[in-house]
């Protein structure tokens, strides 16, 4: 292996390190995509390391965005954030948090309510 070979494999390995250190989502409920008979009452997010939720919003059929709250305080791996009632529609959540190194955490998922 070539000395620029060996180098390349090297910061490859640890910036592909570095993305997994930071907290990621690994289950989250509604699921992205899901077609749901009932509304559902909370958002679940289980993250790989505990974070704190710095924002949630919900957005139907394209509307405004609406600011979810309260949101918990502490940051935890297993947070669940209450809904408002929602009617039948088309939903986008979105959301932001905190690891503990600091780093932002984005995500989102989109699901239908069709009673």
């Amino acid at each position: 292996m070539s000395r620029a070979s060996w180098l390349i494999a090297t910061l490859s390995l640890l910036l592909a390190g570095s993305v997994w250190a930071h907290a990621h989502v690994q289950q989250v409920s509604p699921a992205d995509g899901a077609v749901l008979s009932a509304a559902p009452g909370e958002l679940v997010l289980d993250f790989s390391e505990a974070a704190r939720l710095t924002s949630v919003t919900l957005e139907k059929n394209g509307s405004a965005k609406q600011r979810v709250a309260p949101l918990p305080q502490q940051a935890q791996t297993h947070v669940v954030v209450t809904l408002p009632a929602l009617l039948p529609g088309r939903y986008l959540i979105s959301w932001r948090s905190v690891a503990a190194d600091g780093h932002i955490v984005p995500g989102q998922i989109r699901f239908t309510f069709k009673p």
